[in-house]
């Protein structure tokens, strides 16, 4: 018997009753092994390569990243144009 603890796009972990755990992807077994962490990963790793839009969302991930550096740049740049007075400087004694 075998008790199912994660799936998607046809990859499974499975924690078998001997309580070793088991990848599967699409009906074969990709890992079987007792250490939990090692499974998770493998499992990862399966269900990563079966995504066919993990790409683009990289790059658009790599997109939004970059206009965020460019908006934080040009907001200090506008603060510290606000902090220069006109003709002299900022006033003061």
């Amino acid at each position: 018997m075998s008790e199912p603890l994660k799936s998607s796009r046809g990859v499974q972990l499975l924690r078998l009753a001997n309580g070793r755990f088991q990848v599967i992807a699409d009906g074969t077994v990709v890992v079987e092994t007792a250490v939990d962490s090692y499974a998770n990963i493998a499992y990862d790793e399966a269900v990563d390569a079966r995504d066919e839009n993990k790409e683009r969302r990289r790059r658009e991930r790599a997109h939004y990243d970059m206009q965020a550096v460019r908006s934080d740049s040009f907001a200090r740049r506008a603060a510290a144009a606000r902090k220069t007075g006109g003709k002299g400087g900022r006033g003061g004694v």
